[in-house]
Parts: C-alpha cells; sequence; structure tokens
C-alpha cells in the first residue's frame, strides 16, 4: 500500500495515539507501575500501525534510532547531572546551600523565605525530591506558626518547580534542549526570564500574605531549623568556600561555555572539594560518583534529603528517555505525527497560537499519559 496515500488517513495514527493513552493510563494510575513497558507496547503499536501504512521494518527501525540519536546529548548530560549532585553533596556544596538558606528563616517572613530555599534546592536536586524533602520540614513549621497549610504547600511548589525550570541539571531541560536541537544553557537562559517575573510576582504575593503570620511558636521553629542546622554542620565542613562549585558553574553558564565541559569543571571543583575540605579519600568519591551519596547524620529529614546523587540514578530516566524517544521517532519518522497534526499546524497564523497549541498539547499530554517525557 502506497504509504503517501495512507499518510492522509487520519484514523490509522489515531489508532496507535489511543492504544498509549490506555496503556500508559491503565498501567500508571490503576497498577501504579512504571512507564517504561506501556512505552515498550507504545512502539509496538507505532511501528504495527507503520506496517499497515505501507512502511518496511528497516524505515520503521532507522525512525527509532533517529528518534533516539537525538537524546544521546541530554543522556549524556543526565549521566554528569548524577555525578555532579553526588559529588556537590559530598563536598559540601549542597549541604552549605541548604545550610545558609536555612539561617534566612524567620517567623515574619517564613512564606517568602521557604520558597526561597526551595529554589536554592531545586536547582541542585530537582522539584519532587525538594518537595519530599524541605518541602515537607517546611509544613511542620508553617503548622507551627498557624499558618494555612495551603499557602505554604503553594510557596513550597512555587519555589521548587521555580528552581527546576531555571537549572541546567533539570533532565526535563536537558530532554527539551535536546529535542530542539539548542544548547541547554541557551534553553535556561530564554525560560528564566518568564520564570523570574513569575516568581518576583509570586514572592511579592507571599511577602504580603506572610506578613499577617508573626506566629506564636517563633522558639518552636527556631527549635526545628536550629536541629536541622546542627546536623548538616556535625556532617559536613560548611563555609562560603563549599559553594564554589556551583560559582564556577554559573560562570560557565554566564560565559555560555557547552554544557559538557561545564559539568565536568563543576564535578573536577567538586572532587578536589571532597578531597581537601571534606577528607574524603579517592575511593569513597568515586564511589559517591556513581551510587550517590548516603548521608548518615542521625537526622532523618537530613538523611532523606543529602542521600541522592550518582550516575546510578539516572539510570531509570535515561530508560524512559530512551524509549520515549523511540516512539516518538516512529511516529515522526513514519508520518504518523505529520498526519495528526498537519490539520492544527495549517490553522497556526502567529506565535502566539503556536504558543498556545504547543503549551496546550504538553498539558493535554501529561494528563493522559501521566508523563512529562512525552509531552
Amino acid at each position: 500500500m502506497d504509504a503517501e496515500k495512507n499518510k492522509m488517513q487520519v484514523y490509522k495514527p489515531l489508532i496507535t495515539v489511543i492504544f498509549m493513552v490506555i496503556m500508559m493510563f491503565t498501567a500508571m494510575v490503576y497498577y501504579q507501575a512504571d512507564p517504561q513497558i506501556p512505552l515498550m507496547f507504545g512502539c509496538l503499536a507505532a511501528g504495527l500501525v507503520a506496517v499497515w501504512m505501507g512502511f518496511s521494518w528497516e524505515k520503521i527501525l532507522e525512525g527509532a534510532l533517529k528518534g533516539i540519536s537525538q537524546s544521546l546529548e541530554a543522556i549524556l548530560i543526565l549521566l554528569l547531572i548524577g555525578v555532579l549532585v553526588g559529588v556537590w553533596i559530598a563536598c559540601g556544596t549542597v549541604p552549605a546551600m541548604i545550610y545558609y538558606g536555612l539561617k534566612m528563616i524567620s517567623a515574619r517572613y517564613f512564606l517568602p523565605a521557604a520558597m526561597t530555599i526551595c529554589v536554592i534546592v531545586a536547582f541542585a536536586i530537582g522539584s519532587w525530591g525538594t518537595i519530599g524533602t524541605v518541602g515537607l520540614a517546611f509544613m511542620g513549621m508553617g503548622a507551627a506558626l498557624h499558618i494555612s497549610a495551603p499557602v505554604v504547600a503553594g510557596c513550597i511548589v512555587s519555589g521548587s518547580y521555580m528552581g527546576e525550570v531555571i537549572s541546567p541539571l533539570s533532565d526535563a531541560t536537558n530532554l527539551t534542549a535536546a529535542v530542539v536541537g539548542e544548547n541547554v544553557f541557551q534553553i535556561v537562559r530564554r525560560m528564566a526570564k518568564p520564570a523570574v517575573i513569575a516568581f518576583c510576582i509570586t514572592m511579592a504575593c507571599y511577602f504580603v500574605i506572610g506578613r499577617q503570620y508573626t506566629g506564636g511558636a517563633e522558639t518552636q521553629l527556631d527549635s526545628d531549623i536550629g536541629s536541622l542546622l546542627d546536623s548538616i554542620k556535625g556532617q559536613f565542613s560548611i563555609s562560603l568556600l563549599e559553594l564554589l562549585p556551583m560559582a564556577l558553574m554559573a560562570a560557565c553558564i554566564l560565559l555560555k561555555f557547552p554544557a559538557i565541559p561545564s559539568m565536568f569543571a563543576g564535578i573536577l571543583c567538586g572532587l578536589f572539594e571532597a578531597l581537601f575540605l571534606q577528607q574524603i579519600d579517592i575511593e569513597e568519591v568515586l564511589n559517591v560518583s556513581y551510587n550517590g551519596f548516603l548521608c548518615q547524620s542521625g537526622n532523618p529529614l537530613v538523611d532523606d534529603l543529602l542521600s541522592a546523587g550518582g550516575m546510578n540514578e539516572m539510570l531509570y530516566s535515561i530508560s524512559i528517555i530512551v524509549i520515549a524517544m523511540g516512539f516518538g521517532g516512529i511516529m515522526q519518522h513514519t508520518k504518523q505525527i505529520e498526519t495528526l497534526l498537519t490539520p492544527l499546524i495549517n490553522r497556526i497564523k502567529s506565535k502566539g497560537s503556536l504558543g498556545l497549541v504547543t503549551v496546550l498539547s504538553c498539558v493535554c499530554m501529561n494528563v493522559i499519559l501521566p508523563d512529562q517525557y512525552l509531552g
């Protein structure tokens, strides 16, 4: 059957999409499964529909490999990010960021300070790790200060996602850069302007809201924060020197260095600090680089927060990316995406309509497929 003729038959690629939606939604929502296996069956469905449309196996495989090849730079960067996060914890960079951030907390300015700390922590370890660790701690502190729980949750989520959006260490940011063929630092710079504007507006709102909560439990707040600070200080040597790797990374971003050399610069700086400032031996540093850092401070919150990183931690995300990009490659190379989107694209007449369609399509993908990588 002629592939070009089948290209106009929208119902065929629609079968692939519907099958993928059913598989992903059922597996992830009802069975709490990971997305890799449903994605694999989605690739199978896309391949079978492509055969039905007249494409050969060689063409289908070529499409899958081309899709995966688009993500190779992102995969390399993600592996380096895993190493970098583990090393930055071991050398004291991430603990120092958290330590100095926590010292900013006061009852009167709890909300803007908590949001700022979530930005800082999410920059290094991502939004979910931030929400699940310091975010939970801030919920408890907010309750002690008699601050509305939804308000505290809002400031935590706002800060966490802000930190991830502007971070070159974010897996979603790196995948976006790979798919659109841009340097990850260029993507960060483009997202920074609207993100910073939104952050400033949100910060002003939380500043105004927070002024009504002088709280009646400042002593308890000071005790909670003091316990966290003591645990961090007891486990790591904390000084401004520990922030040098982060400063070096920021300088690389400003100087527009390529992502991979910049990551190596941050890793090497952290390695030297781990060896000479934290007195960690080479064997442990190498282990941390692959398996991540295991914090044993005795404080459960600090241990959960600072037990992270390592190349091994990134393999889960990488497996999703590889399969998702293979699926996307098949869909694109066998004209299935083109067939579905051409009627919509023909109606796009401006940058505004393009932006709106892009945002809405990504929101819909996240809702129906419960995974941002496909979006």
